[in-house]
């Protein structure tokens, strides 16, 4: 019996068990799993074992990245009283020589300015890299981050997303990073209130170049072989990170297990990577495999599908699909699909091993279920993370079997309809709309001092052969579907390669635009990016002075760069122009 493809997605993903995600997990957070560590290396281990019974093309590669991991800090309460407070430091953090720093300790609520150099400053929230590094540009000889739970946060400061190059090597910190719990945050804070406080700061952290792991595992398609879905996770984890990333990392064995015994009706294949060196590289891993490989992923892969802390207690919410526009129409479908909730679309940040957006790779979640509003605290890096995220608490009892199950059936939906579809789902009428709205969103904040509306006009054009394509892809998919002669078959799939050629096309031409400020080949730094990070400072022109010399500066290269965003959606609609008007259905 002929199954359509909705039948036949469902009992793929019916073959998921929960039993086996579980004792994936159980297998995977036995050990911490620093970068580098033995830890680490055994579970890279399980990923070559599981891999190759499952008969995939195996790779483990060990590569040299700058890794940073935290050994042990101490905060001393010199004066106006003696007291030993518990904190730990963070990836990049400096250490400190082996008398420590010793300075005023300052409290600098959220909003407040003030003379920082020279002295230790304390602030609310997390050690996040932006916080850290304006402390450090404006003199500070360190800084205390008071965490809002018992439990302070693992985090990694650096700016510099992966590799250090001689334009960002600068930006490594030196100033001593130290992160506390709620109780001595207080406390400190009640000392501040009375008067003059001197601290004691130590920190040792073990900042240097070492091999790391980097494990892959891939099959072919049978259409389009050279094709693939890059799907990946981080395996370095914080303590046992039991969700972060042992769930994520499971979720990837078990896809894996089920794509294993459908092999053959791949038409895309699949590429599992297992990353090192994001939580103490940076995202390293990731920036090197996008160097080293970059001519291959700009070719043939299709998306990155990320996977990112699954299963935790509690989180019972899919609120949004974390996505580049185009991916969001399938995220938003799987997700009604198999958690019966119906996620609002959120432009993906600048996080999550997305170092990919300069080869112009489109982005499919990082992460998926989330807790209830509030429940991970005022200082939450991202709303809906666990209270017990990059903490000692992450361990296997914060495991929800039957999330991480509705999680990982997720995935597993989106991998089968990205591999098996007759044409990749992905929607530019989407993109193009978040285009226009963006767009249009600049041009207000501009006002009379520069136009965009060709710029506007340009991507309402763009909308319109995105419409075109997509029907298109929709007429098509319908054809195969329904289709049973051979002769034909092979026509359509022509077409439907054809397609899929536009489409990766479309992601390399817009993405670098939308959502990189750097060179392609290039890294942006590790901070927040806004959309069209290149023309964004538009918006500065209209409180210029338009007679100044830095305006018309200004303003020049904003032509150049309106000149850029046009020059992307006027090839993208010919792309599709041509695609459509050599298609033979």
């Amino acid at each position: 019996m002929h199954l359509t493809h909705e039948e036949k997605e469902k009992s793929v993903v019916a073959e998921v068990s929960k039993d086996q995600l579980m004792a994936y997990t159980t297998r995977i957070v036995e050990n911490d799993r620093l970068s580098g560590s033995k830890g680490e290396a055994r579970a890279v281990e399980y990923f070559e074992e599981v891999m190759t019974g499952l008969e995939f093309e195996v790779e483990v590669i060990h590569i040299e990245n700058l890794i940073s991991l935290p050994i042990k800090a101490s905060v001393t309460v010199i004066s106006p009283e003696q007291r030993q407070i518990s904190c730990i430091t963070q990836s990049f953090s400096a250490s400190t020589p082996p008398q420590g720093v010793t300075a005023e300790l300052i409290y600098l609520p959220a909003g407040n300015e003030a003379d920082v150099a020279g002295k230790i400053i304390m602030r609310e929230g997390l050690a996040a890299p932006g916080p850290t590094w304006d402390m450090e540009a404006k003199g500070a000889a360190g800084q205390v981050w008071i965490n809002s739970g018992d439990l302070p946060h693992n985090m990694c400061i650096s700016t510099i997303w992966g590799h250090p190059t001689p334009e960002t090597a600068y930006r490594i910190p030196k100033r001593p990073t130290v992160s506390v719990g709620r109780e001595a945050g207080e406390y400190l804070k009640m000392l501040c209130s009375g008067g003059a406080v001197k601290i004691l700061l130590h920190t040792a952290v073990k900042t240097c170049f070492m091999k790391v792991p980097l494990a892959v595992a891939s099959v072919k398609g049978i259409v389009e072989p050279e094709k693939y879905i890059l799907f990946n996770g981080h395996i370095d984890s914080w303590h046992k990170g039991a969700s972060d990333n042992g769930t994520a990392n499971a979720c990837m064995l078990e896809v894996a297990r089920v794509i294993a015994k459908h092999r053959d009706e791949l038409r895309r294949g699949i590429r599992f990577v297992w990353w090192s060196g994001h939580s103490h590289g940076r995202y390293s891993g990731s920036t090197w495999y996008a160097d080293h490989n970059w001519e291959d992923l700009y070719q043939n892969a299709v998306v990155h599908l990320n996977v990112d802390s699954l299963g935790c207690r509690g989180a019972t919410m899919y609120p949004d699909v974390e996505s580049t526009a185009e991916c969001y129409g399938l995220g938003k479908s799987v997700v009604e699909t198999y958690a019966n909730q119906s996620p609002a679309y959120q432009r993906i940040g600048h996080s999550g091993d997305n170092s990919f957006w300069g080869i112009g790779i489109p982005t499919l979640f990082q992460l998926l279920s989330r807790q209830p509003k509030d429940a991970s605290g005022p200082d939450a890096l991202i709303p809906g993370l666990a209270w017990f995220w990059h903490t000692e608490a992450d361990t296997l009892d914060k495991i929800d079997p039957d999330i991480l199950f509705t999680d990982a059936r997720i995935y597993m939906a989106a991998v089968w309809r990205l591999c098996t579809l007759p044409v990749i789902p992905f929607d530019f009428e989407f993109t193009a709309q978040e285009t226009i709205t963006l767009l249009k969103d600049l041009d207000k904040k501009a006002g009379s001092s520069f136009d965009l509306s060709q710029a506007v006009q340009i991507a309402e054009t763009f909308k319109k052969k995105a419409l075109l394509l997509k029907q298109k892809c929709i007429e098509l998919s319908r054809k195969i579907s329904n289709n049973a002669s051979a002769a034909i078959e092979e026509r359509l799939n022509t077409a439907a390669v054809s397609l899929d050629q536009c489409i990766m096309k479309l992601s390399r031409i817009l993405i670098p635009v939308s959502y990189s400020g750097t060179d392609r080949f290039d890294m942006d730094l590790a901070v927040s990016i806004p959309p069209f990070p290149r023309l964004q400072p538009v918006a500065e022109l209209a409180a210029m002075d338009p007679r100044s010399h830095d305006f018309k500066y200004l303003e020049r290269k904003m032509v150049r760069e309106r000149n850029r965003v046009c020059h992307a959606l006027i090839k993208a609609a010919g792309c599709i122009d041509r695609t459509l008007s050599s298609l033979r259905l």
